[in-house]
């Protein structure tokens, strides 16, 4: 098990994308841990993994992800997770109904907590808020998000697709050549 890397999160998802991005053998530590709240993405990656490493006492890897909506001076940022579970895709998609601009940029913040030290790697993916939710994979924005140059939601082009060109794929491919 020690030759595995550690990663904190309850997402199933998440882990599924992060085995199939990484190609590598993951341990997951299903943890309680509390986040700093603010819309510095970097900062609140860093002390999440500081936290994980505190309670798990060994090298481990959290990922965190923001949603920076342009017309809403980048809000909801890494409040993402909670500005969803409270409004949801279709009400997030109303609050845009008359918006001409829906720029957004999903950025990801993948920490590694060597035992020394934390090294944040940033990936990000421009796109536009589609007009309606399409497409049944993934999870959360996955089905509003359209990445530039493509004319497909995340959730309509499948996980194989997604994880090509995704936020979390440019952050942890930083992270497998730090490694």
């Amino acid at each position: 098990m020690k030759n595995k890397l550690l990663v904190a999160t309850g997402n199933k998802g998440k882990v599924q994308e992060l085995e199939d991005i990484l190609k590598i053998p993951l341990e997951i530590a299903d943890i309680d841990i509390d986040e700093v709240q603010s819309m510095d993405l970097e900062y609140v990656s860093r002390k999440k993994t500081e936290e994980a490493y505190r309670i798990l006492k060994r090298p481990v890897i959290t990922d965190d992800v923001g949603v920076f909506i342009e017309a809403w001076n980048n809000f909801p940022g890494p409040f993402v997770k909670y500005v969803h579970e409270i409004l949801g895709n279709k009400k997030i998609i109303a609050l845009l109904k008359n918006e001409k601009n829906r720029n957004v940029i999903v950025r990801s913040a993948v920490s590694y907590h060597d035992g020394k030290k934390v090294h944040t790697f940033i990936g990000e993916v421009k796109g536009t808020i589609a007009l309606k939710e399409k497409g049944t994979e993934g999870w959360g924005f996955d089905p509003i998000i359209i990445p530039s140059g493509e004319t497909q939601t995340f959730a309509e082009m499948g996980t194989k697709k997604k994880n090509t060109l995704s936020h979390r794929r440019k952050a942890f491919d930083k992270l497998k050549e730090f490694l």
